[in-house]
């Protein structure tokens, strides 16, 4: 299901005026199908509602009581990736039909030029000409590593999953951000742990766990810190694929300097053939 299914669930199973069967009437397809979110669709979502539903209705009513707040937060501060990669692409686009272009155009129509004097091939086209693919195979590899990157933390910060940072996005990813995002996880599931006797183990479910002792109403707070850490998260999340186009930029730059170089060169030459 996706957020907005979800926060209607809550919505359903938090009242304390509807019966539990129509509770779960009202949690069937036909009504869940209304409330659309693009297409988005989370695990992490799946598996609250899953353990929501699995404790007695009172429980229950309260644990949803929580979560309401969740999709609106969600969709306040998830991470909007389209920008990043539309600039990434046209960057590269531009440069990749610059060095076809010339490649196959222009650097043919030399050859044949200098193929009637004297002056040296070799001597002519350096060996960017030769291995004028190496930038644009490196660049290709690199942009799809940010572009892989940018598509994992989009779903991070929409919280598709309990776990999204395994395997080789343990090295791809920062720690501090690895940790920010665990760390923003388990506050979100502090109302299904907290009565089972899981220890807290963040500053804010410890906080979390002392109002919730001392008899203060927890549900606003839960939101507050949750907004709070979501917010942190995305500022996170903005600086790191900051830093990897600053990375992309350098590369791009030094091929696109290495191509300019190579271009300049026949034309000098051609005046002295000529």
């Amino acid at each position: 299901m996706n957020w907005n299914q979800f926060g209607y669930i809550c919505r359903v199973n938090s009242s304390k005026t509807l019966s539990a069967e129509k509770k779960d009437e009202l949690s069937t397809p036909p009504y869940l199908d209304v409330y659309i979110n693009n297409g988005v669709r989370s695990k992490l979502a799946d598996d609250l509602i899953s353990k929501i539903a699995s404790q007695d209705e009172a429980t229950s009513q309260k644990k949803a009581t929580y979560y309401q707040c969740l999709p609106e937060l969600i969709n306040e501060f998830k991470f909007e990736h389209k920008g990043w990669l539309s600039y990434l692409t046209i960057v590269f686009v531009i440069y990749f039909l610059s060095s076809l272009l010339y490649q196959f155009f222009v650097v043919p129509a030399f050859v044949e030029i200098y193929s009637t004097h004297t002056v040296s091939l070799n001597h002519t086209f350096d060996d960017y000409f030769t291995y004028w693919y190496v930038p644009i195979i490196l660049l290709t590899l690199l942009l799809s590593v940010i572009f892989t990157i940018i598509l994992k933390l989009k779903n991070a910060s929409a919280l598709t999953e309990l776990q999204p940072f395994s395997g080789l996005f343990k090295i791809l990813i920062p720690r501090q951000l690895i940790n920010q995002y665990n760390s923003l996880t388990t506050t979100l599931l502090f109302p299904i742990t907290i009565k089972e006797g899981i220890e807290a183990s963040t500053p804010q479910t410890q906080h979390l766990a002392i109002c919730e002792l001392l008899g203060l109403e927890t549900q606003e707070e839960f939101k507050v810190l949750l907004k709070q850490q979501l917010k942190l998260l995305n500022t996170h999340i903005k600086s790191y694929i900051s830093k990897l186009v600053i990375v992309y930029g350098l590369v791009i730059v030094v091929s696109i300097y290495l191509f300019v170089k190579a271009a300049y060169q026949p034309l000098f030459m051609l005046g002295e053939a000529l």
